[in-house]
């Protein structure tokens, strides 16, 4: 028997997800949403010291009915629906920022071009565990996101300042190592013929990184590189001109102020953005193509 294919798996389980959802909202919604009213119309009519349980029962029932709010909102995608990608990435943003205490940061270039409604999922899913992760697991502080979009890809990173960890190689081995929001990251990017890479270093922070296509990608004809589309952060480009002047790393971290696992994070960026395996091939490309 055949094994389902990446995008119907994805599918469905979106699909149950928008199932489970409207379940909460409708029936454990209605109810807290019943109790909490009964608490404030007993909570008049009790002597002083009832009164108060009343109050802490009736808190509790408003925090829970909040807490489901949320899950409901997480699992659903009917902003995204409504509002579109950038809107619905904002509100996400907002949202987990105040859940985890985090400053999120958003950099949504190209936000005016709609794009596909299934790379928009895939997106905003991909945003929305991410941003868990940094909260929840990584005990990050700031957190940027970055969106690109233009005819032939749509690109989103994700990167905190966490303690980051050390990921795994290839990203299919996340599930097994109890990592599954990471790999559904992956199963969903591939589902559209997409990529996720995940970069990591202790002490520094993660970063995501997610390439969904929107045309037929490729090298031309004659075997050239595709020119950069995603722009260095002006500290990569600072690495990137070390590099370039053949400077080693420990010389890049004296003359930028930086530790040398962060210059090594940094250069790890610029080698994926490039699309080079080595800092050869980085500084040879920088300079062909003018990016110092």
């Amino acid at each position: 028997m055949e094994n389902p294919s990446p995008t119907l798996s994805v599918a469905v389980r979106e699909e149950e997800r928008r199932r489970l959802a409207r379940l909460l909202e409708e029936r454990l919604g209605r109810s807290l949403g019943s109790l909490v009213e009964q608490a404030n119309v007993y909570r008049a009519a009790q002597p002083a010291q009832t009164r108060r349980a009343v109050e802490t029962l009736a808190r509790m029932a408003g925090r829970a009915l909040t807490d489901l709010h949320a899950l409901v909102s997480e699992l659903g995608s009917s902003d995204l629906d409504d509002l579109g990608l950038s809107a619905t990435l904002e509100m996400l943003a907002s949202r987990t920022g105040q859940q985890y205490g985090l400053t999120v940061t958003l950099d949504l270039a190209g936000e005016d071009t709609i794009a596909p409604a299934e790379h928009a999922l895939a997106v905003y899913r991909i945003v929305q565990e991410a941003l868990h992760n940094a909260g929840q697991h990584a005990g990050a502080g700031r957190v940027g996101v970055s969106l690109r979009l233009d005819r032939e890809r749509l690109r989103v990173t994700v990167a905190d300042d966490g303690e980051g960890f050390r990921p795994p190689s290839p990203l299919d081995r996340l599930a097994a190592e109890g990592r599954r929001g990471l790999a559904e990251m992956a199963e969903r990017a591939a589902a559209l013929g997409g990529k996720v890479e995940v970069s990591s270093v202790r002490g520094v922070g993660t970063q995501v990184r997610a390439e969904l296509p929107l045309a037929p990608s490729g090298h031309g004809a004659d075997g050239g590189r595709q020119p950069l589309v995603e722009p260095l952060t002006p500290r990569e480009q600072e690495v990137l001109s070390g590099v370039a002047e053949g400077q080693t790393n420990k010389q890049i971290a004296a003359r930028l102020g930086i530790s040398d696992r962060t210059v090594q994070f940094h250069l790890g960026n610029v080698l994926s953005k490039l699309g080079v395996a080595s800092r050869t091939e980085a500084a040879v490309l920088a300079l062909e193509q003018g990016l110092v």
